[in-house]
């Protein structure tokens, strides 16, 4: 795909502005795939809220610049594609992970989040962990079973002292 200097400029600025606001970024290289196996890992990504694209390595280090994804510019080299996520910093690696099992031509070759460099196998480490979902289901769970232990405790007299005075009433 050919660019003129003002596309070019265009598409720095927005994948600029894109990397400033993800959460992470990972750099993967997708050789050996083809077009149907590409279009099912961009499906699968968009499913999980991840953008993909496959950009040029220089309009890329551009794009990066500035932001605390700039760590990745030295391990830009050769054909690169880039996965992020603006809300959840694990389900690009949980996403591309499950792929690269079905399809190792697929690697995973490093994330960047927070302002630091994440290896392949650090990155495999994030699968492991729950999901954004998993945590807020445990953390409501961890929250209400206090409250629930509660309202058993102030039920269990009274439904005790009524089941009481039943067996008294009915001995007389």
């Amino acid at each position: 795909m050919n660019l003129n200097r003002e596309d070019k400029g265009r598409l720095v600025a927005d994948l600029h502005q894109r990397m400033r606001q993800a959460k992470v970024a990972i750099l993967t290289r997708f050789m050996g795939l083809n077009v149907e196996k590409m279009t099912r890992l961009r499906r699968e990504l968009h499913k999980a809220a991840v953008e993909y694209r496959i950009v040029k390595n220089t309009l890329l280090r551009l794009a990066i610049q500035g932001t605390d994804k700039e760590l990745l510019k030295q391990k830009i080299e050769g054909p690169i594609g880039v996965a992020w996520s603006d809300t959840d910093p694990v389900a690009p690696a949980r996403v591309l992970a499950r792929f690269a099992k079905d399809y190792p031509e697929l690697q995973i070759l490093v994330a960047s989040s927070e302002g630091r460099v994440w290896g392949p196998a650090e990155i495999q480490t994030w699968v492991t962990l729950p999901s954004l979902e998993e945590l807020r289901a445990k953390i409501l769970g961890l929250i209400q079973a206090p409250a629930a232990s509660l309202v058993r405790l102030l039920t269990t007299p009274s439904s005790r002292l009524a089941q009481l005075l039943k067996a008294r009433s009915q001995k007389e």
